[in-house]
Formats: structure tokens, sequence, C-alpha cells
């Protein structure tokens, strides 16, 4: 149950990182450090859902 609620949580959270780069909400400007802190920010959101979804399907899988 607790990988449930985790992968859940992980799924909105990256969701929303991805929702707001590709709304355009973190547009990536400047240049150097901070740049590249957005682009890994970015990176960090799509792995955040992809694990999410990963633990949301393994968890279904073992209920069924």
């Amino acid at each position: 149950m607790r990988n449930y609620i985790f992968g859940g949580i992980g799924v909105v959270w990256g969701g929303a990182i991805l929702l707001s780069y590709l709304l355009g909400f973190n547009q990536i400007r400047g240049n150097g450090a901070y740049s590249a802190g957005q682009y890994l920010g970015i990176i960090f959101g799509v792995l955040l859902f992809a694990a999410g979804i990963y633990a949301l399907i393994t968890e279904g899988r073992k209920k069924a």
C-alpha cells in the first residue's frame, strides 16, 4: 500500500514538473549553472514520473 501511495505522489509531482515545462512556465533562460539546474530539474521530473508509473504498475500486478 505504501508503494502505491508513493507511486501516486511521484506521478503527480513528476507530471506537474513536466506540465509546467511544456506549458512554458519554466522557460530555460540564462547561462551557466542556472540553465544546467533547470535542465536537471526537467530530467528529475521525467525520472520521478517514470518511477511513479512503474511503482503503480508493479503494485497493481501484486493485487491481481
